[in-house]
């Protein structure tokens, strides 16, 4: 017996995943272990490898896999799931807060520069006809 699959025979939760780390058609399928009820196709997961930093991400292309009992191969633990939709998510936070960023820059510089100019040239720029002190962004008539 391959007792790297002794979990199929003592928990029901124990689920048999099949992953791949190619992306192309007729790639390689490699059967993983978990308790992750949730692991669905097309999810990304971790995997334990022997290279790097002793995982890497693949893709799961099928799920709840009869196991093979008597392979002499062992079956590893997946280590667990990768959720793009997460990182997705944080990075159209990060775009959003940017365009606040932004926005401030150019209002506190306007302001900073409008303060200079007034300083060095007091009421000669506010005696011209294009001249308005409205804050509002809209120009008086």
């Amino acid at each position: 017996m391959n007792y790297s699959t002794a979990i199929f025979l003592i928990s029901d939760k124990a689920r048999a995943i099949g992953v791949t780390y190619e992306p192309c058609e007729g790639a390689n399928i490699i059967p993983y272990k978990t308790l992750d009820p949730d692991i669905k196709v097309g999810d990304y997961v971790v995997v334990p490898t022997t290279t790097r930093h002793k995982m890497t991400v693949c893709k799961v292309v099928e799920v709840d896999m009869e196991p093979d009992l008597d392979s002499n191969k062992e079956m590893k633990w997946l280590v667990g799931t990768v959720d793009p939709a997460s990182v997705e998510e944080i990075k159209k936070q990060e775009e959003d807060a940017i365009t606040a960023i932004r926005s401030a820059e150019k209002r506190r510089k306007r302001e900073e520069l409008r303060e200079a100019l007034l300083a060095d040239t007091g009421d000669a720029v506010k005696a011209l006809p294009i001249y308005s002190d409205d804050t509002s962004g809209t120009a008086s008539k």
